[in-house]
C-alpha cells in the first residue's frame, strides 16, 4: 500500500494557522504539510503560473499525493491539479468551482479592495463576520475569530490588495473549460455565504463528490472541526 501525503492549502486572509487542529489528527495516519502561503499570494508570477512551490511538498511516486485546500486554497489545488499528474485526489472545503453561482466575482472583489484602501480593520471585521455568518454556531465562532484578527491586522493593506487581484486572474483561468478527471471531494457549508452549495443537477461530473454539512457556514474549522476531518478520512481511505 502506497504511503499518503496530505498538502493543506489555507485561504485568502488566513494563513496556515487554520489547519492546527485538523493537522494534528491526521497526522497520526498521514504525512501532513500546510504551508503558509501569503508570501505566494503577493507574486502575481507565482500565482498565475501556478508554481506556488507547491512541488517542494510533494512526494515521489512511492506516495499518493492529496491535496487540500480551503476557500481561495482550493482555487489554487485546482488550477494545481489540472496541470501536475502526480496529484492522487483532491478534496476542496468551501471553495470555488465552476458553477451557475457564485459570490465571489470580480465585483465583489474590486468592491472589497477599495473597502480595504478606505477602513482596513473595518473590512477585517466584516470579513470575518461573514465567514462565520449563518452557522448555527455563528456568535460563538465569530467571537473566536475576532480574537486571532489582530495577527491578519498586521499584513500590509497593499500585500492583501494585490492578492485579491491575483484571484481575479487565477478565477478568469479557472472559468475556461476544464476537465478535472482526478476523483474530487467537495465539502461544502450549507449555509455558506461566499460559495452556496451546488445542487445535483449542477455535478456533471462523476469523479466528483459532495458533501453538504448541515448547519456550517464559510469557516468550518471550529465548531464543525469533527465533520471535517470525517469526510476528509472517509474519501481519502475510501
Amino acid at each position: 500500500m502506497k504511503k499518503i501525503n496530505l498538502v493543506l492549502l489555507h485561504g485568502w486572509l488566513f494563513d496556515s494557522f487554520i489547519w492546527r487542529d485538523l493537522k494534528t489528527d491526521l497526522e497520526n495516519s498521514f504525512c501532513v504539510k500546510s504551508p503558509n502561503l501569503t508570501k505566494h499570494m503577493r507574486n502575481r508570477e507565482k500565482m498565475i503560473s501556478s508554481e506556488l512551490n507547491i512541488e517542494n511538498y510533494l512526494k515521489d511516486e512511492s506516495w499518493k499525493n492529496i491535496l487540500i485546500g480551503y476557500s481561495f486554497g482550493g482555487m489554487m489545488c485546482v488550477r494545481f491539479a489540472l496541470e501536475n499528474t502526480r496529484i492522487s485526489k483532491l478534496i476542496l472545503i468551501n471553495s470555488c468551482f465552476p458553477s451557475s453561482y457564485n459570490e465571489i466575482n470580480d465585483k465583489e472583489i474590486d468592491s472589497l479592495i477599495a473597502n480595504l484602501t478606505e477602513n482596513k480593520d473595518d473590512t477585517i471585521k466584516k470579513f470575518i463576520y461573514k465567514c462565520c455568518k449563518d452557522s448555527v454556531t455563528h456568535k460563538k465562532d465569530f467571537k473566536r475569530l475576532l480574537g486571532l484578527k489582530r495577527k491578519y491586522l498586521n499584513i500590509d493593506s497593499e500585500d492583501l490588495i494585490q492578492s485579491l487581484e491575483n484571484i481575479k486572474e487565477l478565477r478568469a483561468s479557472l472559468s475556461k473549460k476544464n476537465s478535472l478527471k482526478i476523483d474530487t471531494l467537495i465539502i461544502q457549508g450549507e449555509h455558506d455565504s461566499f460559495f452556496p452549495p451546488l445542487s445535483n443537477k449542477e455535478n456533471k461530473y462523476s469523479n466528483i463528490e459532495h458533501r453538504i454539512v448541515k448547519g456550517m457556514a464559510h469557516y468550518p474549522f471550529l465548531s464543525f472541526h469533527n465533520e471535517i476531518k470525517t469526510e476528509i478520512i472517509r474519501f481519502i481511505e475510501g
